[in-house]
Parts: structure tokens; C-alpha cells; sequence
């Protein structure tokens, strides 16, 4: 089933593939707040007359995967907690408190708890990994905003630049151009996703790539 009728977009545990077991357990309220965070800056670009009917689209596409995930994630950790098997129920006794000692397993708890570990590599509006992207740079200016944020290597050749900097003017209503120490120009959605990135030293290809990417999904 999809999340949207006529108008209207469901997130969260009004999605209709979103299963009332997932809401009583803390992945679906961290599931419904993604969702938003998701669909959010979405609506506002379309409502703003700079987002087009592909990037809404793609709410479903980027986070139905990421629903079932979890549905499937609950179901086993309630049949594994509760399991009324003597067997099962010793051998969890027993591994889980050792298992929940190694740093591998708290990291990957972390991410799987906080959905910082998302990644959103097979969506139509994204040329990628799609991952969560951790930079300083985001913290300068004005935050994201509604726009996407153009990051390059300040020490980039002088003409990548230009070429950057003719690329945001042209597009400055979704677009603005962001230099700092990153080692690949990468392109962040405003949910501070990544829609694409390339080698600083692809230079004028990347950019070539970026334009028709946003394109795709802005007006």
C-alpha cells in the first residue's frame, strides 16, 4: 500500500504498512520521527514552488525499506526475548550479556536505535552510498535550510571553483556552495543525506552530474 491519498502523506504509525506492534516498541517511535524528518523538507520544497512531484515520490521509496527493516527487527527480538523455550531462553540467557560487552555490537545498536546508520542508496533521487553525512562544515552559515549544500575542498583547483560557484548562482534557490576540508565534493540534501559525491579531483565531471541530479527533483 502507498502513504499518500490524493494529497494527503502519511508518516509515521499512520502509515498503513506500519503495523501496530512496531509502535510499541522504541524503533517505531524513532522509525515515525525519521519519517517526518524524511517528508518534511520535502513538502516545504514543493509548497515553495522549488520541488517537484519525483522528489515527493520519493518518500516512499526511501523510507518503506527502512519500515520493513524494522517490522522484521521487532519480530525477531519479540520472539527471541520471549521465547517459551528452555533451550532458546538459556542460550539467550547466556549470549547476549556476552555479545553486548564487544564495541562491534554497541556501535551497531547505536546506529540501528538512533537510524543514524540509514542509508538511502537505492532511492531515485540519490547517486551513491545515500548515508548520513558527518562533517564541521555543516555547522558554518546558516545550517542546511531548505537547500542542498555543495561541499568541496577549499584547496580545490581555482577552476573546479568557478565552476561550483557559476553552478550555485544558477540554482541559488536550492543550492549554495560550501568549501571546506572535505576530501570529495559531495552534494547533502537538506535532511543532511547524501545525494551524491565524487573525488575532489573528478572536478568538472561531478559537477556535470550534479546538475541533472537536482534537476530531476526541483523546479
Amino acid at each position: 500500500m502507498e502513504s499518500r491519498v490524493s494529497n494527503v502523506r502519511l508518516s509515521g504509525d499512520l502509515q498503513p504498512f506500519a503495523p501496530y506492534s512496531v509502535s510499541s516498541c522504541w524503533l517505531g517511535s524513532n522509525t515515525g520521527l525519521k519519517d517526518a524528518w524524511n517528508l518534511v523538507w520535502k513538502l516545504d520544497l514543493v509548497l515553495n514552488g522549488r520541488g517537484n512531484e519525483r522528489l515527493l515520490e520519493s518518500y516512499s521509496a526511501e523510507r518503506r525499506p527502512v519500515i520493513k527493516n524494522v517490522i522484521k527487527t521487532t519480530d525477531f527480538l519479540t520472539k527471541a526475548m520471549g521465547t517459551p523455550n528452555k533451550v532458546a531462553q538459556t542460550l539467550r540467557d547466556t549470549v547476549i550479556p556476552l555479545v553486548s560487552r564487544l564495541a562491534v555490537f554497541q556501535h551497531a545498536f547505536v546506529e540501528r536505535l538512533s537510524g543514524l546508520g540509514i542509508a538511502y542508496r537505492a532511492s531515485p533521487i540519490v547517486e551513491g552510498s545515500g548515508k548520513r553525512y558527518f562533517d564541521d562544515s555543516l555547522r558554518g552559515g546558516d545550517g542546511i535550510r531548505s537547500r542542498f549544500l555543495l561541499v568541496l575542498n577549499d584547496a580545490a583547483d581555482t577552476a573546479i571553483k568557478e565552476a561550483a560557484r557559476q553552478l550555485a548562482g544558477s540554482m541559488s534557490d536550492t543550492l549554495e556552495l560550501r568549501l571546506g576540508s572535505c576530501q570529495e565534493m559531495t552534494l547533502v540534501r537538506p535532511d543532511g543525506y547524501v545525494a551524491y559525491s565524487a573525488r575532489s579531483g573528478d572536478g568538472i565531471a561531478a559537477l556535470k552530474a550534479v546538475r541533472p541530479l537536482l534537476e530531476r527533483q526541483t523546479n
